[in-house]
């Protein structure tokens, strides 16, 4: 045991020696196992100093601005961006209930990782975000990183990829250990740029030094940084680089309920002062199937910018900023029939008429279908 415990100590004090917080990690949590049986209060401590540094990650926050970010030798560009963490500007996206309960599950562990240190098991380090453009993964890896009160730490693509061979690798591998030392959380978007699969006859080699440096910087994250990487096109990764994830999320496309969700959440107070009820969101949210998040809060930007420019009503801006409003006569018939229908004499067919450039005798033909 004596000699055992030795040994561990010796590799803790190697491993900080040269910086390697994974080694320490390591190290640390093998002597406090050594001592679990004869002397458990030095067992508990070791485990709570571990624990205390993984949860309390934002006390190194300072760290982040006074170590240097990494360059490109070649370009002097910064290759990564350090944003510290803040709920109010990074606050949770609007998700399905499923999404919700796995990001809830996930912080949760992140937040009780003594209890899992204390029965010898690893905590979750890594997260994988899929889904089509727009649908939230960058919003919701800030919110987690707040959430977790770290430093978010996002690769820039453009300062880091090089073309000149092995460059590309090397770049990578200072950003993570600059992520890794700063018990931060490491943003990769785009990750299918440069985890794709090892099965192109067209690469020259790159991409398969790049995706074997990833491999083994996944395979050795310290628990005290979190590594989270966004994808589009999730079919173009490696397979082996999904098995080094602890968890993977689909954010899909939102539905009717999430889309009306953000259409209340973008567009609320823009009713306060208005006969408008928040009800004739409903239909509009059914018009927007199909759209990502991005598309719906830009849509809800255009219709806030048109409202308080041209100081139109608002159910008009809600409708004239619909793609496609003008050209698709069967979505003016809606317009007609759910504006007659919240404003009622409020509104006259001549108005519609006027509004959606329909006939006099069409509005009052499509409302009479209604």
């Amino acid at each position: 045991m004596k000699q055992l415990t030795k040994k561990f100590i010796i590799d803790l004090i190697n491993a900080g020696l040269l910086g390697e917080s994974r080694k320490v990690e390591l190290a640390a949590l093998s002597l406090a196992r050594s001592f679990k049986k004869d002397q458990p209060d030095i067992f508990n401590d070791i485990n709570q100093i571990v624990s205390s540094f993984i949860i309390n990650g934002g006390a190194n926050i300072r760290s982040v601005g006074e170590s240097p970010i990494p360059i490109d030798h070649d370009s002097k560009l910064d290759m990564a961006f350090v944003n510290q963490p803040d709920l109010s500007s990074n606050p949770i996206p609007i998700l399905t209930k499923q999404i919700n309960d796995r990001i809830e599950d996930f912080l949760n562990e992140r937040e009780n990782i003594n209890l899992l240190i204390e029965k010898n098991i690893r905590p979750s380090s890594s997260l994988l975000l899929t889904g089509l453009p727009g649908t939230g993964k960058t919003m919701l890896a800030k919110f987690i990183a707040s959430s977790l009160n770290k430093n978010l730490i996002t690769l820039d693509l453009s300062a880091s990829i090089s073309s000149l061979m092995g460059k590309t690798g090397a770049n990578l591998k200072k950003v993570i250990e600059y992520a890794k030392n700063n018990s931060s959380v490491l943003l990769f978007d785009e990750f299918d740029a440069i985890a794709k699969k090892r099965d192109d006859n067209t690469d020259l080699g790159e991409i398969k030094r790049v995706v074997n440096i990833l491999l083994m910087e996944l395979e050795d994250w310290p628990i005290s940084s979190l590594f989270i990487a966004t994808s589009n096109h999730p079919e173009l990764l490696d397979k082996a680089i999904w098995r080094r994830f602890d968890h993977s999320i689909e954010i899909p496309i939102p539905d009717q309920g999430t889309r009306l969700q953000i259409l209340k959440k973008e567009l609320g107070d823009f009713f306060d002062n208005t006969d408008l009820s928040l009800d004739i969101l409903e239909p509009i949210s059914s018009l927007h199937e199909g759209k990502s998040a991005a598309d719906i809060c830009k849509y809800a930007n255009n219709v806030k910018r048109r409202n308080v420019l041209k100081n139109e009503s608002l159910i008009f801006s809600l409708f004239e900023e619909i793609e496609g409003f003008r050209e698709d006569k069967k979505l003016r018939a809606v317009f007609c029939i759910t504006a007659k229908e919240l404003l009622k004499d409020k509104i006259t067919v001549r108005e519609l008429s006027k509004i959606t450039g329909l006939s006099i005798s069409g509005v009052q033909h499509h409302l009479s279908k209604q």
